[in-house]
């Protein structure tokens, strides 16, 4: 089994060199694949340095989501890592660990969610105390393709992920990941823009989680196709 990486990235220009160097370092990774989600700033330019590292430049923002379904439309590897483009002190021991529940069986898919200590990550992760919306998760393209395209856009996807994984019988777990941190939005974005996506990225949220689990709407609505990006293709 091979695995491939699939990097969203917006504007990452400050942290997505040292994400492809740990990627690309690693014995267990062996495609990696940017998409830089109508990025403004050098993410591509410094994506492109890499030797190896495949770039999807999408011309226009679409959202989170869709920039994770273009890349597996694009990935060559059954196993998918999915990570973002804002972490860093990202370590091989990070990898191994999300990576080898799944390509040795154990699971379908493994979310890693980072480190809150014993008592937040008991809460979170066995009591279920609030959804597990991590974006760094490895799966089999199978998990991925359960989830309809209306669910493949903006900050739908992880817990679009969660529901039709378990829907569809395949076996999830979570890993905890110590020493593993992210650049938050009013760091990248400055305080008032930062406050405003971290509202619209909860609102969203929220109203997803709502139409998955309680209305349930995607038992009768038909799916609808995501819309066609212009893009270049670097590799």
């Amino acid at each position: 089994m091979r695995t491939t990486a699939i990097v969203a990235a917006y504007n990452e220009e400050g942290t997505i060199a040292d994400v492809l160097r740990a990627l690309t370092a690693s014995p267990l990774i062996d495609e990696v694949i940017v998409v830089s989600d109508g990025s403004q700033d050098a993410t591509v330019e410094i994506a492109r340095t890499f030797d190896g590292v495949r770039t999807v430049a999408l011309h226009e923002n679409h959202g989170k989501g869709f920039a994770m379904a273009v890349g597996v439309a694009t990935a060559t590897n059954d196993t998918l890592f999915f990570c973002d483009g804002d972490m860093y002190n990202v370590t091989e021991d990070h990898i191994s660990a999300l990576v080898n529940p799944v390509l040795n069986g154990e699971c379908d898919m493994n979310i890693g969610a980072r480190n809150r200590g014993d008592i937040a990550n008991f809460m979170h992760l066995r009591m279920k105390c609030g959804p597990i919306l991590s974006g760094i998760r490895v799966m089999r393209r199978a998990v991925f393709e359960t989830v309809p395209p209306q669910y493949q856009s903006h900050y739908k996807i992880e817990a679009a992920l969660n529901c039709f994984c378990a829907r569809a019988g395949f076996r999830q777990q979570e890993t905890v990941i110590y020493g593993l941190d992210h650049v938050i939005k009013e760091s990248k974005r400055g305080l008032a823009d930062g406050l405003q996506a971290r509202w619209k990225m909860s609102r969203e949220v929220v109203l997803v989680l709502f139409d998955l689990y309680v209305f349930e709407t995607w038992r009768w609505t038909e799916p609808t196709e995501l819309p066609v990006a212009e893009y270049d293709l670097f590799e």
